[in-house]
C-alpha cells in the first residue's frame, strides 16, 4: 500500500514539475512578447500603450486559464 502511495506521490509531483515548466515558459514568452509591444523608436501615446498591455493581460489570462484546464492523466 506504502508503494502505491508513493508512485501517486511521484506522479504529481511530475506533474506539479511539468506545469512549473509550462508556466516558466509562458512567461519567458509573455516577456518576450511585452519587449515587442514596447517601441523605443517613435511616440507612443499612452491610450496605445494602455491598449496593449490590456491585450497583454488579456492573453496572459486566456493562457493560464487553458493551463489551469488541464485535466491531470493518470492516477493522480
Amino acid at each position: 500500500m506504502k508503494n502505491k502511495n508513493k508512485i501517486c506521490y511521484n506522479t504529481v509531483m511530475k506533474q506539479l514539475n511539468n506545469m512549473d515548466n509550462q508556466i516558466k515558459c509562458m512567461k519567458e514568452q509573455i516577456q518576450q512578447l511585452r519587449s515587442r509591444f514596447v517601441i523605443e523608436e517613435h511616440e507612443v501615446c499612452q491610450d496605445e500603450i494602455d491598449a496593449d498591455r490590456a491585450a497583454f493581460d488579456a492573453i496572459s489570462d486566456i493562457c493560464l486559464d487553458a493551463l489551469l484546464d488541464i485535466e491531470p492523466k493518470g492516477d493522480a
